[in-house]
């Protein structure tokens, strides 16, 4: 079978580096960013400049030949004196990838999107008043960044159920915690902090495994035929409260980690 060719954007990024390790055994790569090095200034062999908010719209056009998926990972940083402007950037950003795949005929996209979009549901879950949060649940952002993701997500219906006249494979994943949870940074701070650090876990090789078979699914259609899922991006947490359900279902997801175990002797000094 032949390799399908993918086009990550943000290839320099703290997602990203996560990801190309697995990415670069499975499939041809076409790498963009708008620098050559991650923030710590580590090179990333293969990446090619691209800035996604130049002026010209068409500027991803050549890099999108012969792509199969485009794996969106690009972002601008928070402004702190802009923080609406900065994050209406990134919406602009999504929206370009969708158009530029839309007219290239680029089959799908998978995008990082993030449980900042429903986070505030958070509030109820700690009060007892929620059991589980599910990616049919209204989005209820209570930032910026993540009212900015929610955008991503129902931009992406648009691009996908047929209303422009062309039909756009979209995946949005809600990446919650990609990162080990170092227990110091939760000793004076309270319990349910920690917990929902917990909750919303996912180890780098589920979050490996979420992409790829968010990638590689035949079919990611709904329940009304059209193509188009939001995954909740936790490993199989004793604690999760963020459905994967429907990644189960749709895309096979099967995480293989679990916070309780991994961090058992920090959950038992912390919690215990």
């Amino acid at each position: 079978m032949a390799r399908k060719r993918v086009l990550v954007t943000g290839a320099t990024g703290y997602i990203a580096q996560q990801l190309l390790p697995a990415f670069r055994e499975r499939y041809d790569l076409r790498l963009t960013d708008v620098r050559k090095e991650t923030r710590d200034g580590v090179a990333v062999p293969d990446v090619e400049i691209l800035d996604l908010l130049d002026d010209d719209p068409t500027a991803i056009s050549p890099f999108l030949e012969g792509i199969d998926t485009i794996v969106h990972l690009g972002f601008v940083s928070r402004d702190e004196d802009a923080p609406y402007e900065s994050q209406r950037r990134n919406v602009d950003m999504m929206q370009r990838v969708y158009q530029a795949a839309t007219e290239s005929g680029v089959g799908r996209v998978v995008a990082a999107s993030t449980n900042q979009a429903a986070k505030w549901y958070e509030q109820p879950w700690f009060a007892g008043r929620k059991d589980i949060v599910s990616v049919e649940d209204y989005p209820r952002p209570e930032s910026f960044y993540g009212w900015a993701k929610a955008a991503y997500e129902s931009l992406g219906f648009v691009y996908a159920c047929g209303g422009l006249g062309t039909t756009l494979e979209v995946v949005l994943l809600r990446i919650v915690v990609p990162r080990e949870i170092d227990p110091d940074l939760f000793v004076n701070e309270p319990r349910e902090r920690y917990i929902r650090e917990l909750a919303g876990y996912i180890s780098e090789r589920d979050l490996q495994q979420l992409f790829i078979k968010s990638i590689d699914a035949r079919s990611i259609d709904d329940q009304h035929g059209i193509p188009f899922q939001i995954f909740n991006g936790v490993s199989n947490n004793a604690r999760k409260f963020w459905s994967i359900t429907n990644a189960r279902q749709v895309v096979d997801y099967q995480p293989v980690d679990d916070s309780e175990v991994r961090f058992a002797k920090d959950i038992a000094r912390l919690l215990g």
